[in-house]
């Protein structure tokens, strides 16, 4: 929550110097009343929206959440072209929202990545991007520097530590910025190695996830709620870097679901460069089961309402995707 706050806040400065359109505060109202009434059919457009730019990436991580949609054959058909992103501003979902993340894949494979954030920061909209880093050199590493986004979030594996150092160094007095990394129940002890390397490239945010089983798979890796050393671990991390860092845990999965907090159904939205809906980030955009946000009422589609109903619902019943997600049980990012 500390992590969280510190963001929110910075975000809620960012917003005062250049507040949203009048639409977006009172589309993000109908969100907060429908939020606390735990509305099914929704009369508004989800205050935050995610684009991928791609669906390719230069890594192939065994624990991405998109899965099988990750380096498709057809991938070029789902590059995020300026004139695709450009149909997307016109749309309602873009116009209502507070806002704006781009994703991937790895976002800065897409070839127009840059005159999209350009014409990004010309729009009334918090700003995120997600990368890996690796791609982020030399002249693309200036021209980044130039178009920064809000807030910008550096995934960390071992593989590409030394880029995510050299981004951080760039960066780090334009966005602000987190590291976020996966921790395994398999191996807790990686949580000391990160901290000490974001103490070391003196980065304050840090945001821990848990593994996803995809397909529920290397379930053994998956934080779960009894697991005791976790919480002890927390404990002693806390004592020791609670006040020098800005923690985000990852949220142990529950062995039974007796409650459900996960709030995306009702304020997130994933699309594709075509305008196609996924519901979170376990559920990448597909049109065919989620809709579009160029055809009439997909937000309330029999798909979407499906995941609000069960969402509800107070029994264990609970959608197979969502079973094992860190975020079912505990909204993550309490906006």
């Amino acid at each position: 929550m500390k992590l969280l706050l510190n963001i929110y806040i910075r975000a809620f400065i960012r917003l005062c110097k250049s507040p949203p359109h009048l639409r977006v505060v009172l589309n993000y109202g109908k969100y907060l009343i429908a939020r606390y009434r735990r509305n099914i059919e929704l009369s508004y457009t989800p205050p935050n929206i995610v684009i991928y730019t791609t669906k390719n990436c230069n890594l192939n991580c065994s624990f991405c959440f998109i899965g099988d949609d990750l380096n498709p054959s057809n991938a070029k058909e789902y590059e995020l072209s300026y004139e695709d992103y450009l149909k997307i501003v016109e749309n309602k979902f873009f116009k209502n929202s507070l806002r704006v993340g781009l994703l991937g894949g790895e976002p800065f494979i897409a070839k127009d990545i840059f005159r999209i954030l350009e014409d990004l920061r010309k729009r009334r909209k918090v700003s995120t991007v997600v990368t890996n880093s690796t791609l982020l050199k030399g002249e693309r590493l200036n021209r980044f520097k130039e178009l920064a986004p809000d807030i910008l979030g550096l995934s960390l594996y071992d593989t590409n530590r030394e880029d995510v150092r050299r981004v951080y160094a760039e960066m780090k007095d334009k966005s602000i910025i987190w590291i976020q990394t996966i921790i395994e129940a398999t191996s807790l002890s990686y949580v000391y190695d990160v901290l000490e390397f974001c103490i070391a490239i003196g980065c304050k945010n840090i945001r821990f996830s848990n593994y996803y089983p995809t397909y529920n798979q290397s379930m053994e890796k998956v934080i779960f709620d009894d697991n005791e050393d976790y919480k002890i671990l927390r404990t002693n991390v806390e004592k020791k870097f609670g006040k020098i860092l800005n923690i985000d845990w990852a949220a142990p999965v529950a062995r039974k679901v007796s409650s459900k907090s996960c709030l995306q159904p009702i304020n997130y939205v994933h699309l594709d460069n075509q305008g196609g809906i996924g519901a979170c980030f376990m559920r990448p955009p597909k049109k065919e089961v989620y809709g579009s946000i160029f055809e009439d009422n997909a937000w309330n589609n029999e798909a979407n309402i499906g995941l609000r109903t069960v969402m509800n619902e107070p029994s264990e019943n609970c959608d197979p995707t969502c079973r094992y997600c860190e975020n079912l049980t505990e909204d993550l990012y309490k906006i």
